[in-house]
């Protein structure tokens, strides 16, 4: 047990807090043989953790002949955590239980333009509707999906309002999010390569192993935007030709739009604020059967599937999950185009894929950045 002892009490709680949560309810015996530590280990990180009020008794195993040994669950009531994503129009928020169960949400329209000051007055108004079931003084933190487009200075004022708050922040990538918003909302296996494929302010890819995120260099973000589909396409503002961004891109369903008179009928504004909600109303009319729109779609998600296919191909991923505003607004078109590709594609894989639109609205950025919150105070139980 040499091993053992060099742990740090911290990862011992977390450890034994994670075991706990993934396992719904156990006994000190099984969490002891499973982590293969001592009784003693397992009873110790108990009480503290039970003393922080984070892990409750829930009734007693059955005998197997002595004293029946007690089941243990996580008080889902002890703290909650937060999540939060800025769209052009919109900032949503999400609150996860202390087992990472949605709690409740909270979605504010952003006038166009997004004055900082305006964000900052909107983040606060949500919080507020988020509190009023929950005091805030209970919230283990606050994770932002920040799009890299984000300027530096709101960035900053979003941090400093919750900091003024009590509240701790902390901030990762959209896609990133994306995957764990899915991956806890039950839509990705437990076990096993996934691939998540977010499409808003960047069209992005952040990949799960065992619903843990893989984590990329500091500086090679995930961005598909400039993956080359089409060597003869049209040339992209990059200086290549045929960059994924002019095919699956909001900007490039509204393009589109425009060649075919679809964005004629449907009265697109040309409004760089407004491309996410024109894409939208692209991804609409294509669920209410207009040829033109649907073209669009089937388009833009075999593009999207073209861009990730190597990396589904080559690293042995199982299951791609597709989110994005555009894209869960059109889940049946989209799935029903990246399912065929898959399917086009994959008969020299030997093995299926699956694909899927995710089903978590408005999609799950917000909810994965609420777990990110709960995970890192996981993490650090004990300190």
């Amino acid at each position: 047990m040499a091993a053992e002892r060099s742990r740090p009490r911290t990862t011992i709680d977390s450890t034994v807090l994670e075991t706990i949560r993934r396992r719904s309810v156990t006994t000190r015996v099984e969490i002891a043989r499973e982590l293969g530590v001592t009784p003693a280990t397992v009873t110790n990180a108990v009480k503290r953790l039970m003393a922080a009020g984070l892990v409750i008794e829930a009734g007693h195993a059955r005998s197997t002949g002595g004293k029946r040994a007690s089941l243990l669950r996580i008080n889902d009531e002890a703290r909650w955590a937060l999540g939060c994503t800025i769209e052009p129009a919109r900032l949503s928020l999400a609150a996860v239980d202390t087992t990472g169960a949605l709690r409740s949400r909270s979605v504010l329209p952003l006038p166009l333009g997004r004055e900082p000051a305006t964000i900052v007055e909107t983040l606060r108004q949500g919080l507020d509707l988020m509190s009023a079931r929950d005091s805030l003084s209970s919230a283990t933190g606050i994770g932002f999906a920040m799009p890299s487009t984000l300027p530096a200075e709101l960035r900053t004022a979003l941090t400093a309002t919750t900091a003024e708050l009590g509240i701790p922040a902390l901030e990762t990538d959209e896609a990133t999010c994306a995957a764990l918003g899915s991956f806890w909302s039950g839509e990705q296996p437990e076990q096993g390569l996934t691939a998540t494929v977010h499409a808003n302010s960047h069209l992005a890819i952040a990949l799960l192993q065992d619903g843990a995120p893989i984590q990329h260099a500091a500086e090679a973000a995930s961005v598909l935007d400039h993956v080359c589909i089409d060597p003869n396409g049209h040339l992209c503002d990059c200086g290549m030709a045929g960059c994924l961004n002019l095919y699956a891109a909001g900007s490039a369903l509204v393009e589109q739009a425009r060649h075919t008179g679809l964005a004629a009928d449907l009265d697109v504004n040309d409004i760089e604020e407004s491309v996410n909600a024109d894409a939208v109303l692209i991804a609409l009319t294509a669920t209410r059967g207009d040829d033109r729109a649907e073209q669009i779609i089937d388009r833009a998600a075999r593009a999207l599937m073209q861009a990730v296919w190597p990396v589904v191909a080559g690293l042995g991923v199982d299951t791609v999950v597709l989110t994005g505003t555009w894209i869960q607004a059109a889940p049946a078109p989209f799935s029903r185009a990246a399912t065929q590709y898959a399917r086009d594609y994959g008969k020299g894989l030997g093995r299926p894929v699956t694909v899927k639109v995710s089903e978590v609205q408005p999609h799950p950025c917000a909810v994965g950045a609420a777990v990110l919150a709960l995970k890192s105070f996981l993490s650090t139980t004990g300190d």
